[in-house]
């Protein structure tokens, strides 16, 4: 639809050195789907799609980092943008990001719709090898959020978006849904003098429903948790000391 240079001139870096299959699955779709599947697919991923089915745009955003698709079949190119500056943090959300696509490309109904409950990565599988990810998470986000107040992590959510919620008595909780119906929550406590800080990872139990692969779901957990750091070692770096 544009050139490559207004691309550029949009502040957007070509993206390089990812698999030529991942943008293989997404041409493989426009030219096997029809329009009516590829924004069904752009809904899934929240993303916006514009054009048409031989000449697109398909844009999606994640925590400050933008994917821009340039589809002109048998051509395609990737651009991304990415406001904390993470080298290599696109290429790692571009394969969760397809694989999105694609489920909601193929499905026949609407992403699901919220629920009020609230579960563990354990319900996405086998329980005792699942349970473990729980404790890997929390050790990831304590080791890149190291006694985050809830203030900070306020203004980290207007570096990349999501929410603080309230949840029990955490002293603070953060929520994204960076797929539709894939809900994520991360819930602090800071501890005392004999319990150490503690989080908890959970998921809207809506994310059962969209059959995202539990490598995909754990590698977009992993993600989250990235990005939330590289957004607060960015705000306690701008922060002047007295």
């Amino acid at each position: 639809m544009s050139s490559i240079d207004q691309f550029e001139g949009r502040g957007f870096r070509r993206g390089e050195d990812v698999e030529e299959r991942w943008l293989t699955k997404i041409l493989t779709l426009f030219e096997s789907r029809s329009w009516a599947d590829l924004l069904r697919g752009a809904k899934f991923l929240k993303a916006d799609l514009t054009g048409n089915i031989s000449d697109a745009l398909l844009k999606t955003s994640f925590m400050g980092l933008d994917l821009l698709f340039s589809v002109n079949p048998p051509k395609i190119r990737l651009y991304y943008i990415d406001r904390l500056e993470k080298p290599r943090h696109y290429a790692q959300y571009l394969p969760i990001a397809v694989n999105c696509f694609e489920r909601g490309c193929l499905s026949t109904s609407e992403p699901p719709q919220p629920s009020s409950e609230l579960i563990s990565i354990a319900r996405f599988g086998g329980a005792d090898t699942m349970r473990g990810y729980d404790r890997v998470f929390a050790a990831q986000l304590l080791g890149v959020m190291p006694r985050a107040d809830a203030e900070e992590v306020e203004k980290v959510t207007e570096l990349v978006g999501g929410r603080v919620v309230k949840h029990l008595d955490a002293l603070w909780a953060y929520e994204v849904e960076p797929l539709s119906s894939v809900r994520v929550r991360f819930a602090y406590w800071a501890g005392d003098e004999e319990l150490p800080p503690y989080v908890s990872t959970l998921y809207g139990a809506e994310t059962l429903l969209t059959q995202i692969p539990i490598e995909d779901l754990k590698a977009l957990t992993f993600l989250i948790i990235s990005r939330l750091g590289a957004a607060y070692n960015l705000l306690k770096s701008k922060v002047k000391p007295f």
